[in-house]
């Protein structure tokens, strides 16, 4: 399913609302959800090896985005086989609540 398909399943379930209503409400969903792992982000910090992930959303019955950090590590080109350093970073992960494991 992509944005469009969303956005018109998002219509359909509004029952009377306009297509760029339902655009509207799963752009204030996804921009909210944004903002909100951006600011876990910066509550993570990276040389930090006590850490543990900070949860940025929690729907409960769905899921929880969080952000979690990555060590630097070594890796190897995959083209050239030199080795490399891979710097520390931050990912967003998301686990996926009991609700939406009971669908599956």
């Amino acid at each position: 399913m992509n944005k469009t398909e969303l956005v018109a399943e998002i219509q359909k379930n509004l029952g009377g609302s306009s297509k760029s209503d339902a655009e509207k409400a799963l752009n204030a969903v996804l921009a909210s959800i944004k903002a909100a792992v951006k600011k876990a982000g910066k509550g993570v910090k990276v040389s930090d090896k006590n850490a543990k992930d900070a949860i940025a959303v929690q729907l409960v019955g769905f899921g929880t985005f969080s952000v979690t950090r990555r060590s630097a590590r070594s890796g190897i080109n995959p083209l050239t086989k030199a080795p490399l350093k891979i710097k520390a970073s931050k990912a967003v992960k998301f686990k996926a609540g009991a609700g939406l494991k009971d669908v599956l």
